[in-house]
């Protein structure tokens, strides 16, 4: 009895999550890949736990055969599916679907030989489509996702560090590099499956408790990291603030004011001005008007940056900033957060923002764009027939609109007009 309930833990575990992301990432642009994937992953394990437990040849054993046709052959097209939500990577419309039909051919095969009542020939046939057939499919198919890992990591600089830096240094981890870490056990165990050509749930029951913990586990772990959408890094951090922000009243303005700095960051333009129409109609008092820049912002950055005052007393930590800044140029990788600059300080995040601050009178968020800009200035002088998109890439901004928006905002200006009156001097 205990070993059954083991084996069904995944299936559990599953449908518990299909519940949590219902409940609590609607929302999110990945919520539909995930949640057909939990499915169908789901049902495969349903039928080989079914097919483990039931006698060999029973209504239940050839009805759960019958659903490993279909859904263990859309796992992988569903895994791969979810990995291009989280590059940002748009589905090619109905080609995207035709994944669908070779587990279809097989269900409908399936269905089609148990309803002719396993005649001699039938029944082999049966067999054959429900055993080789079935794992020759997931075979080709866990060759083609190991091709993909392959092509995703090698042809996207975008995936830093690893998950043993993640895990033991609290490291900053690229969310598809630690999906695709996390994957690749379970998938193992398919392998496995597929290498004893029978269901793994059937050798020793201490074989196939362990299967079924690895495979719980990792599951857990994939769908909390899930929970966070298309976000393009992750870190330990961003697990507690997840919590805080829903369960803890006290570290709730901590958290608001982290994922307000991130949408700052990584928001389009469109976004931002629905976000400032919002804000403008919740705020009563009128002399308040978001987008306003002191005169003092639009000074030079490096000016600002080299100015030490004594508002701030860690002058050690002030200096490594400075350094960060001008010497490394942090400030042009378009993708800079708050913990990536701290992380390089070997300090708080808290710490580094009070820091800024203080130091400055203006956010982190502000101060970056700032010093994007003087850079932007300062290329545009030296690349006068620069197009705006190679200024803006140069400067460490995500879009041409964006850098145009940003670049007003700090001078007053566009750029077309502040270059403009830089030659009429």
């Amino acid at each position: 009895m205990a070993y059954t309930l083991f084996i069904f833990l995944p299936v559990a575990t599953c449908l518990f999550w299909v519940v949590v992301h219902s409940m609590l990432a609607s929302r999110t642009e990945t919520y539909p890949e995930f949640l057909f994937l939990c499915i169908v992953t789901g049902i495969y394990l349903f039928s080989d736990a079914c097919h483990a437990t039931s006698a060999k040849g029973s209504l239940l054993d050839t009805g759960s055969l019958i659903a490993s046709l279909f859904a263990g052959p859309c796992i992988i097209p569903l895994i791969i599916m979810y990995m291009q939500k989280l590059l940002h990577r748009q589905h090619r419309g109905w080609m995207s679907m035709l994944w669908i039909i070779v587990p279809t051919m097989l269900f409908t095969g399936g269905i089609l030989l148990y309803i002719l009542n396993f005649e001699a020939r039938i029944g082999k046939a049966f067999d054959f489509i429900t055993g080789p057939a079935l794992h020759g499919v997931l075979a080709v198919e866990l060759i083609i996702l190991l091709i993909y890992f392959i092509r995703t990591l090698s042809f996207n600089k975008i995936l830093p560090g690893n998950v043993f830096s993640f895990v033991l240094k609290g490291k900053p981890i690229s969310l598809v590099r630690l999906q695709m870490d996390i994957i690749i056990i379970p998938l193992l165990v398919m392998v496995m499956r597929i290498i004893f050509s029978d269901n793994l749930y059937t050798a020793e029951h201490g074989v196939a408790i362990a299967s079924a913990a690895v495979i719980t586990t990792s599951l857990f772990l994939f769908a909390i990291n899930a929970l966070l959408g298309v976000r393009s890094r992750v870190a330990w951090s961003d697990f507690r603030y997840l919590i805080r922000f829903n369960y803890n009243r006290e570290g709730k303005f901590m958290a608001a004011d982290r994922m307000l700095n991130e949408l700052i960051n990584e928001a389009d333009e469109e976004t931002l001005k629905d976000i400032l129409d919002k804000l403008r109609d919740h705020f009563v008092n009128n002399d308040w008007q978001p987008g306003e820049i002191d005169g003092e912002v639009a000074q030079l950055a490096g000016q600002k940056l080299n100015i030490i005052p004594n508002s701030w007393e860690d002058e050690s930590l002030l200096a490594n900033f400075q350094g960060l800044m001008m010497d490394k140029k942090l400030f042009l990788q378009p993708r800079i957060t708050l913990d990536d600059v701290a992380d390089e300080l070997h300090s708080n995040k808290t710490y580094v923002s009070k820091m800024v601050n203080s130091t400055y009178k203006m956010g982190f968020p502000e101060l970056i764009n700032t010093l994007r800009v003087d850079y932007a200035e300062q290329y545009i002088l030296m690349h006068r027939e620069a197009k705006q998109s190679e200024v803006a890439k140069n400067s460490g901004f995500l879009s041409a609109s964006a850098f145009n928006t940003i670049f007003k905002r700090v001078t007053g200006v566009t750029p077309r007009v502040w270059l403009a009156s830089m030659d009429a001097k």
